[in-house]
């Protein structure tokens, strides 16, 4: 009975050690979804006037030749952007983004990985991986958004690929989250053409679909980074508050297993000492 309640003991102990850990790390990674929350707010009252003023031109450009809105019919394989975590203990993060490139790519596509968990998950040679893009500490610079993106028409413009996908995590809410396959390119033009007159465009409207719609691919790009970032952090502050929760029902669970064993170890050995003293 004593050897129970020193295992129970040591029991406590360690699981006392995980609960102060996850409630570290969900006070952390709370701090950090506000942080990346508001981020994204404040950009997504920007998107959405830059997508107003893109619906407006389009209205305006049935006609326009620009190599963004063309299908690259010669090519024979895609491009997809897959955003994953670096870091791990965030729920269900990833596996929904891999299951979402798992039923999309195929073994002829082409892929930019962002984030050594995706990159650790594929790389048994499932499809090509484009190197060069492997560092996930700077998602929303400029400069490595910019380099993404310039690759991006860059290949797109030589006929490399006819069409280019981003698998990002689409924020509902803090607790609901969907992995989704966005397409960026080519650019499809399906806005009715408006009988008003038109706006008086400087410089012309060819130059300024080509010069908006590779603008809007940069905004596009970073605002589904944006929103990946958030919906780690908040997977992450979700599966640590539910760690937390769960070491401490266990923590009660122990305590009482443990009073009841101390309680029967005392019992033995008073029952011990009164059979021995009716024994002299």
């Amino acid at each position: 009975m004593g050897q129970n309640v020193v295992k129970i003991k040591s029991r406590i102990k360690s699981v006392t050690g995980a609960y102060k850990v996850t409630s570290a790390m969900k006070l952390v990674s709370t701090v950090k979804l506000k942080q990346w929350k508001n981020k994204m707010l404040a950009n997504k009252d920007y998107n959405t006037q830059l997508n107003e003023v893109v619906d407006l031109l389009l209205m305006f450009s049935k006609k326009v030749d620009s190599p963004f809105m063309k299908i690259n019919e010669n090519a024979t394989k895609k491009l997809y952007v897959i955003i994953s975590s670096t870091l791990g203990l965030c729920g269900s993060y990833n596996t929904n983004i891999f299951k979402v490139s798992d039923a999309n790519i195929s073994k002829d596509d082409d892929a930019i990985i962002l984030g050594q968990k995706g990159i650790t998950r594929y790389s048994k040679g499932e499809f090509k991986i484009i190197s060069g893009f492997e560092e996930n500490s700077s998602l929303t610079d400029k400069a490595f958004v910019n380099k993404i993106k310039d690759y991006i028409l860059k290949e797109y413009i030589k006929g490399t690929y006819s069409e280019i996908h981003i698998i990002y995590s689409e924020y509902k809410n803090s607790l609901v989250f969907l992995a989704k396959d966005y397409k960026l390119l080519p650019f499809v033009n399906d806005k009715e053409e408006s009988n008003d007159y038109p706006p008086i465009f400087e410089p012309s409207i060819d130059e300024l679909v080509d010069k908006l719609i590779t603008f809007y691919l940069e905004t596009c790009l970073y605002s589904k980074l944006l929103e990946s970032a958030v919906c780690e952090q908040a997977a992450r502050s979700n599966a640590m508050e539910n760690a937390t929760n769960n070491a401490k029902d266990l923590l009660d669970e122990l305590h009482i297993e443990f009073n009841k064993a101390r309680q029967g170890a005392i019992t033995q050995e008073i029952t011990e000492i009164v059979a021995a003293a009716k024994a002299m």
